[in-house]
């Protein structure tokens, strides 16, 4: 009797937990209606991408746009952002943010972030550095074709890849400007429609719109935007520059069905908008901002409200270049303006040409034939290198004139002591042209070992015994 009972509460216990499990599940609060998200964020290497997202984040950026404020992954990066609901005082969802390394080659580790289970729940972001302008066309068309060649390897089923295209087809269909009141409440928290716009005739696409359908959402993502006015000042970029650059980066936008910011997180220009407005594309939550293309620095084209008539109006205000000029003609990558310069070795002076050239210019005749002028052209002798275990640098046996040199050179200098100084320095420089290597100095005249070398210790201290006599010959007299 007592198994039979505990049997059937059992069963009516866990009963009882789904029950509250189901209900905390089904609850009213939208947090736990709102499927998985994912952001692909992708772009060259220091284009920003870290940045912007630690911005978006409510980190505080680094001043420039450059990856350097933390530690980074290698190859993948995780990190999410917390999605504020205005009608809903906690976190309503968190849209998870994978950052892909600046490189092609690791382009197969899109496969954990963007696969056949995911794909309809991730939107790719593409960061541009518009510091560089003349790179920002090649890199976007280079990661446009990383995703598409990725999306394309996915073994995606037909009819889900054309349910996916024509849900980006509806996407630029369906937009209306925020000031129209049918754009306030467009769809709810759960992505369902809850006006009627549904039954909204839609209009086909345009020219050139569409043309690459990669099934999901996409947002370009300019960043360094405030780098324009030094581009003006350094690189003589004009506002046509700027139009000719915006121009071919709607083109290619419209061709894919993407979106176009500009935004700087050194004055966190545009930052709130891209926010608000990647939410509004993971969650279909309302969004309120209109397009803007006036101000050249916080350029905002939401997808489907772009068109190739509007782009038009925008290369009639091109007038010295023509709107059909290849790109990177118009805007070419400037010179360096610190060229590479050759390093040139510093070598040494050999002492013994050096002392011929000081007793040279002391006009010193020579004792060993020759003027010193001559003798000092004639000694083409290499610098001295550094000397192997097996010999003696020469400038070993002369430590000890160095204190004299600097006395000679004093007692020349000081007042007072005229032509004795001078003449006095140059019989020292005399003695140590005198002297024989410090080998033979060391075999003596006879070869016997440790035999003195003529004009050696004599010649050194008959000349200390000259400065000593002329320093106080320098030195004035005490009375």
């Amino acid at each position: 009797m007592l198994d039979k009972s505990k049997s059937k509460e059992g069963p009516q216990q866990e009963d009882l937990w789904s029950s509250i499990l189901n209900d905390v599940r089904t609850s009213s609060t939208p947090r736990h209606r709102v499927a998985a998200r994912n952001l692909i964020v992708v772009g060259d290497v220091n284009s920003g991408k870290n940045a912007i997202i630690d911005r978006l984040r409510r980190k505080d950026a680094p001043n420039n746009a450059l990856e350097v404020d933390e530690a980074r992954g290698c190859g993948m990066e995780y990190t999410y952002l917390d999605v504020h609901y205005e009608d809903f005082d906690d976190v309503f969802a968190r849209l998870g943010v994978w950052i892909l390394d600046g490189d092609e080659k690791y382009q197969p580790l899109l496969i954990d972030c963007l696969n056949e289970k995911n794909i309809e729940e991730a939107v790719c972001m593409l960061v541009l550095d518009l510091s560089k302008p003349w790179s920002v066309v090649a890199a976007l068309q280079k990661w446009l074709t990383v995703l598409s060649e990725h999306i394309n390897s996915l073994k995606i089923d037909p009819k889900q890849r054309k349910d996916m295209e024509e849900k980006q087809v509806k996407l630029f269909q369906s937009y209306v400007e925020p000031s129209d009141s049918t754009a306030v409440a467009t769809t709810g928290a759960a992505g369902a429609a809850t006006t009627a716009e549904d039954e909204k005739v839609l209009l086909p696409l345009g020219e050139d719109v569409l043309v690459a359908n990669l099934g999901i959402p996409i947002v370009i993502v300019a960043t360094k935007s405030d780098s324009f006015t030094q581009l003006e000042k350094e690189e003589d970029f004009s506002e046509e520059h700027f139009d000719f650059i915006q121009m071919h980066l709607r083109r290619l936008c419209l061709k894919y069905g993407a979106a176009l910011v500009y935004a700087s997180t050194k004055d966190s220009r545009n930052c709130e908008l891209l926010y608000s407005y990647l939410i509004h594309v993971a969650y279909q939550l309302p969004f309120k901002s209109s397009a803007t293309v006036v101000d050249r620095d916080a350029i905002f084209v939401p997808i489907g409200w772009d068109s190739s008539k509007k782009i038009a109006l925008l290369q009639e205000q091109i007038t010295s270049m023509s709107s059909e000029d290849a790109f990177e003609e118009r805007i070419v990558e400037p010179p360096s303006r610190k060229p590479a310069q050759d390093q040139v070795p510093i070598t040494a002076e050999a002492d013994q040409i050096f002392l011929l050239r000081q007793q040279a210019h002391l006009g010193i005749p020579s004792t060993s034939g020759g003027s010193a002028q001559t003798r000092a052209g004639e000694a083409g002798v290499p610098a001295r290198t550094t000397p192997t275990n097996n010999s003696r640098s020469p400038r070993t046996d002369r430590k000890p004139s160095s204190g004299a040199s600097a006395a000679a050179s004093a007692a020349a200098t000081t007042a007072g002591g005229g032509q004795t100084g001078e003449t006095v320095l140059a019989s020292f420089f005399q003695s140590l042209l005198q002297k024989k290597p410090v080998g033979a100095a060391g075999r003596g005249a006879a070869g016997a070992p440790g035999a003195p070398a003529a004009g050696g210790a004599g010649a050194g201290a008959g000349g200390m015994a000259d400065l000593r006599a002329a320093l106080d010959k320098s030195q004035p007299k005490k009375s």
